[in-house]
């Protein structure tokens, strides 16, 4: 099995951050594929009177994608959460479509990389 074949998640790092047990990390793994696109749900449809609503549920998707070592999408959802928190819809509302499409992505890569792996 390598664990370098998830774009997207430095694995050496996830699996660093489970004591280098596999089948742990896996579980990791397994958790974000199931509960991620609900989490997406949350945060299609942003308003500005909804901000502090994305805010708490893209910051479930930084903490979730940190437990993998999805870094990219991790620091992402960082910065949305920040400018939810900040009230900036017009910043948001700009780069929300994007990061929802990565992370969709994301989601079918480690689905099709635990189907083989497993």
């Amino acid at each position: 099995m390598s664990t370098s074949e998830i774009p997207g998640v430095n694995m050496d790092a996830g699996l660093d951050l489970y004591g280098g047990e596999m089948d742990i990390y896996m579980g990791a793994l397994k958790s974000f594929a199931a509960n991620t696109l609900s989490a997406l749900d949350k945060i299609r449809n942003v308003s500005e009177k909804r901000l502090p609503d994305y805010a708490i549920a893209v910051h479930g998707i930084k903490s979730i994608s940190a437990t993998i070592a999805a870094e990219n999408i991790s620091e992402r959802a960082k910065k949305l959460e920040a400018m939810a928190k900040n009230g900036d819809f017009s910043g948001v509302s700009a780069i929300n479509a994007e990061f929802i499409k990565d992370t969709e992505t994301l989601v079918s890569e480690i689905k099709k990389w635990l189907e083989l792996n497993a």
